[in-house]
């Protein structure tokens, strides 16, 4: 490919990846991102040439001024469009940078088209840079800076075209340079390509010796926050059904044994409500106040729980990475003790649950130790229980409603002695007696939990919860609701929880005079299936929700105390500092090993088709691109398409001089051989025989023996010719 074709070719892939992050990122106007794409088709067909596309170029309606014209109005759309349309700066600019690209892709004329065109897609990448922070944008990135590589290099091989047609034009009889001087070469491929490479290895450098920061003209976070159900002052029955329908992913929950919680399923605690209106439920106990903060960093909650070593349940160490959500609330397993994280503060209210002061526009990444409160035997005890004024107010409050609603808790529990029996025996009634389903229409009742325990008998978690919170309190029982998350997809590939918009949850939290709050579920399992798919797409799914973790680890959320941290490992000993970096990378490619060490567990037949089907193209694309490598053909076609015009050369030099001896008297007839043309001019014009025979030997090596000549005899073989047409026959 010639260097003035490779560098338009080289500007529109360095145009095109621009384009690309910055509609990944954005989320350009269907008809703005139509429009560029058009362009950029268009350019490169233009790039490739063709008869009907360059006489398409060559009747063009718009002139430059025409252009000229449409850059100002595109300007003055600019100001529109932030004005009255998108509002923001930020968005009318990107708009106005596309339009700006569009008009340039059209006018590659002058070599200061490729430098605006080289600007507007730096500024393009930069800011679909700052508008994201997914794994995707590293692909897209990698793109870029090969092709910025490539068109750099192009553009000074290209910078004195006019020179060089000047001086071939000099002397008409000089012929075309060869081929390899205006060509890329496979030794310029591997050239730019290598050079590509250190340079991306010497952006890695750059990139962990500078901390992110999280300011700046272009950053607007990442995205808007995650909307969720249930997690507010009031849950109207049957809101969080709907969500659970949706299969985002709002966090990931690291466990500090790296294992799974000893049930399968982590219950994460949200928020609690004391009070219910027969509809919703509201939590009366909201008061927040500001949590204190010990000198390593660390919010403590201090309860009224007695720290003596009978009342210690099981302690639970977290590692949670929080996406951004449309709530200010911090979720961990019940109950909370301490709280690590970069926070400026946190908050927490009368019932236990945890608070930032505003909704977080970013993940976040803190540290929960929990400790859940065990069954106390003096609690197992037949001895009534007493309460205070306070719990009676809060978490014996029951709405107006039906009395048989208290019969039925009265049937229950009838036969049972203790509070924790009795409690065990309405969560045993409603999980072995009702049907959970995602499509009850329960939210539009006048009395939804009468209908739920009498009439329909199914319904989504919170009915299941109400109910039993409900029934508890008409016997004297203090119980109240509690919303979060149940997290039961464990991904051994990254050994954490992933948590989604589908594992909302609601539960009851059960008081026992001595053992204090206790976690209670009565919802039955679903029998019904959230996401289909064959188990090696779920694994491989699971693998690159790994890698998008790490990702973000240790690249996005990478901070100055991170920065800190390397300087640190460096100045200890360059061992220590090996392997940390050592650590970091087999963490982020660990889950490749990981499913390549867990093949045995999906030993079906029909697992090992599926795996097959996901692996099989993979394998097959990555053994075509090492033959490529290996083989090379595209060498092989350059070689050819060189041989073929070299000999184009000296055969037309051999043209010439065969004409101008038979104007001097030297004939060749048609049936003559080269060398006997060399003999008849020995013959007949002895001063030129050297002449000839110097261009007819160079001639028929090329020819007939397909030796390719180099650039020095072809300007040997000119010299010759340029002597023998100026030399005079006696």
């Amino acid at each position: 490919m010639p260097f003035d074709q490779a560098l338009r070719f080289a500007s529109i892939w360095l145009a095109s990846t621009s384009f690309i992050g910055l509609t990944l990122g954005a989320g350009l106007p269907e008809w703005l991102a139509a429009l560029t794409g058009a362009a950029l088709i268009v350019a490169l067909l233009r790039n490739r040439g063709g008869k009907s596309v360059e006489r398409l170029a060559t009747y063009a309606p718009i002139s430059d001024v025409g252009w000229n014209l449409l850059v100002i109005v595109g300007f003055l759309g600019f100001w529109v469009d932030m004005l009255w349309v998108s509002g923001e700066l930020l968005s009318a600019g990107i708009h106005f940078l596309m339009i700006l690209m569009i008009i340039k892709l059209f006018n590659l004329k002058h070599r200061r088209d490729y430098l605006h065109l080289y600007a507007i897609s730096l500024v393009a990448i930069l800011a679909s840079g700052s508008l994201t922070a997914d794994l995707w944008y590293l692909p897209i990135f990698l793109l870029y800076l090969l092709a910025g590589v490539w068109t750099l290099l192009l553009f000074q091989l290209t910078k004195h075209p006019e020179e060089t047609r000047m001086l071939a034009t000099s002397v008409s009889i000089r012929p075309q340079p060869p081929a390899s001087v205006n060509q890329v070469t496979p030794q310029l491929f591997w050239f730019a390509n290598g050079l590509a490479l250190a340079t991306f290895g010497l952006t890695l450098v750059i990139f962990f010796t500078i901390p992110r920061v999280s300011a700046g003209f272009y950053q607007k976070g990442f995205g808007e926050n995650i909307r969720t159900s249930g997690f507010s002052e009031t849950v109207n029955l049957g809101e969080i059904g709907p969500i659970k329908r949706d299969p985002s992913v709002v966090m990931r929950v690291e466990l500090s044994d790296g294992s799974p919680h000893e049930t399968g399923r982590l219950y994460l605690r949200g928020v609690a409500f004391d009070q219910y209106d027969g509809k919703a439920w509201t939590n009366r106990l909201n008061y927040r106040r500001s949590v204190s903060e010990d000198a390593t960093g660390t919010f403590v909650l201090r309860g009224s729980r007695s720290p003596a070593p009978d009342r210690l349940g099981e302690t639970i160490r977290q590692t949670i990475v929080l996406e951004p959500l449309d709530t200010p609330v911090l979720f961990a397993a019940p109950l909370i003790e301490r709280v690590s994280g970069k926070f400026p503060s946190i908050q927490s209210d009368l019932t236990g649950s945890v608070y930032l002061p505003f909704p977080s526009s970013s993940r976040i990444e803190y540290s929960v130790l929990s400790r859940s409160n065990p069954v106390l035997p003096a609690d197992l005890g037949s001895e009534p229980s007493r309460y205070p004024e306070s719990f009676v107010r809060h978490f014996l409050q029951i709405p107006a409603q039906p009395e048989r609603i208290a019969i039925l808790a009265k049937e229950i529990t009838h036969a049972q002695r203790t509070t924790y029996d009795k409690a065990n025996a309405i969560q045993s009634y409603l999980t072995h007696n009702f049907r959970y389903s995602l499509d009850a229409p329960l939210t539009e009742q006048d009395r939804p939990l009468e209908d739920f325990l009498f009439t329909r008998k199914t319904g989504y978690c919170e009915h299941y919860a109400t109910a039993m919170v409900i029934m508890l309190r008409t016997i004297g029982v203090p119980a109240r609701l509690v919303t979060g998350f149940l997290a039961a997809e464990w991904n051994e590939y990254g050994n954490y929880y992933v948590v989604r918009q589908q594992d909302a949850h609601a539960w009851v939290e059960v008081h026992l005079p001595h053992s204090g709050w206790i976690t209670m579920d009565p919802t039955p399992p679903s029998i019904e299936s959230i996401g289909g798919g064959s188990p090696a797409w779920h694994a491989l799914g699971r693998m690159m929700d790994t890698i998008r973790l790490q990702w973000s680890r240790f690249f996005v959320q990478y901070s100055a105390a991170d920065q800190l941290a390397v300087v640190r490992e460096l100045k200890a000993g360059g061992t220590s500092a090996r392997n940390k970096v050592f650590d970091s990378m087999t963490a982020l490619f660990s889950p490749f090993m990981a499913m390549l060490g867990g093949i045995k567990e999906y030993a079906s037949k029909e697992t090992m088709l599926s795996l097959a089907e996901v692996l099989g193209p993979v394998l097959i694309g990555l053994a075509v691109f090492l033959w490529l490598g290996i083989k090379r053909p595209w060498v092989k076609g350059m070689t050819r398409k060189k041989t073929t015009y070299d000999q184009q050369i000296i055969a037309q030099l051999y043209r010439r001089m065969i004409s101008h001896l038979a104007r001097k008297g030297v004939p060749k007839l048609t049936a003559m051989p080269p060398l006997e043309l060399v003999r008849l001019t020995q013959e007949r014009w002895s001063d030129a025989s050297s002449s000839v025979a110097s261009i007819t030997e160079l001639y028929c090596r090329t020819r007939f023996g397909r030796i390719p000549p180099t650039r020095e005899e072809l300007a040997l073989a000119e010299d010759h010719l340029r002597y023998l047409m100026a030399l005079d026959k006696p």
